[in-house]
């Protein structure tokens, strides 16, 4: 039997977003099936609003505007691939588009300009997008300044009404043996965003790495207008690795999650994963329990031995997730206090559109 690969998809983010290893011994602590349905609702229409609103905020936007100049993408969003090469050099694609605003992208002594390290103290100044340079618009520096100050136009905008501070930058050198090349990744990044003389962004970004150039632990705060995305991570962990997550609109909690995942050796490779546990907050509702991945190596599986998850409201359960097979698949079910069950999917079929939707909207990497 296997699972569909929808619900895959979903099990998936889920495993990956958290889930906490948090038991209800109370039975009586659970809300009946109507009063859960009632507060499902409220929270698909108000989740959905916010959504949509981070979706129009002009930070987003502005951001977007400033890589599509240099023909990059949105440096704060985008797929980052879980093999440790592919982190690597997300983060390494990432530099050379930042830079190729200050380093025009042709070969200095055999090697391209983005390539070589970003020189932050050499590059204070103010820059300004001149669309009658070269063939399609430049960067040109403009005039001096303490930090670094990049002025572009927004969409719709025949003026450069957007400025990018950049207010302290380092980085590490990283040689890579396999390819035998160097790349440069950022440690220290610290930049406002603003629109019309208004501040509508900001990225606090501070990332430590090891001397083969994969991230061990790190920090980064983005906010944009009232919303505010918070990261940390932590793989120091000989066996095990956590991850929070968070974001705010107003200081109200739209998502969050902490995990942790856990390792049988030091090795920590796919194969040596033990248990990943936590938890996944959408506003009021919190997924939280653990998933045992060995249990998934049975010769039969049984899912509701894989994942142990609940769903509650306020620390009070809405009800259990259970695994039912229909059509030779497995679909995950929340199961009400008396008994009766709903397809989990269909329950959070509107937040789950509208994560596809901002996706979107992103330009997030599918």
């Amino acid at each position: 039997m296997a699972l569909n690969q929808n619900i895959l998809s979903v099990v998936a983010l889920v495993a990956l977003i958290g889930m906490s290893s948090c038991k209800d011994d109370e039975k009586t602590n659970q809300y009946s099936k109507t009063e859960a349905n009632v507060i499902i609702d409220d929270f698909n229409s108000s989740a959905v609003s916010d959504l949509q609103e981070l979706s129009d905020v002009d930070g987003v936007q502005a951001i977007q505007d400033l890589f599509d100049l240099v023909e990059a993408d949105d440096p704060f969003s985008g797929r980052v691939g879980t093999e440790k090469k592919e982190i690597r050099d997300f983060f390494k694609k990432k530099g050379k588009e930042f830079k190729s605003i200050f380093v025009p992208a042709k070969a200095i002594n055999g090697r391209a300009a983005s390539e070589e390290p970003f020189d932050f103290e050499g590059n204070l100044g103010v820059y300004a997008w001149n669309p009658d340079l070269g063939e399609a618009g430049e960067f040109e520096k403009t005039g001096n300044s303490e930090i670094i100050e990049i002025k572009f136009p927004t969409e719709g905008s025949a003026t450069n009404n957007a400025t990018l501070k950049l207010t302290a930058y380092s980085e590490i050198e990283v040689y890579d043996e396999e390819w035998e090349e160097y790349s440069y990744q950022p440690e220290l990044l610290k930049a406002s965003l603003f629109v019309n003389d208004v501040k509508v962004a900001s990225l606090d970004f501070e990332v430590d790495w090891d001397d083969a150039g994969f991230p061990i632990a790190g920090d980064i705060v983005l906010t944009i207008n009232d919303f505010k995305i918070s990261v940390s991570f932590d793989t120091s962990g000989s066996t095990s690795s956590t991850l929070s997550v968070s974001l705010l609109h107003l200081e109200e909690t739209l998502i969050a999650s902490t995990i942790t995942v856990k390792y049988e050796n030091s090795s920590k490779s796919e194969e040596s994963l033990k248990s990943i546990d936590g938890f996944i907050q959408l506003k009021g509702l919190k997924l939280q329990g653990n998933v045992d991945i060995k249990a998934a190596d049975a010769v039969e599986v049984d899912w509701n031995d894989v994942f142990n998850l609940s769903l509650y409201s306020d620390g009070k359960k809405l009800g259990d997730i259970v695994f039912i097979e229909v059509d030779t698949e497995f679909v995950p079910f929340l199961q009400y206090a008396d008994g009766s069950k709903e397809e989990l999917e269909t329950v959070l079929q509107p937040v789950i559109d509208e994560i596809d939707n901002l996706a979107t909207d992103l330009g997030i990497n599918g």
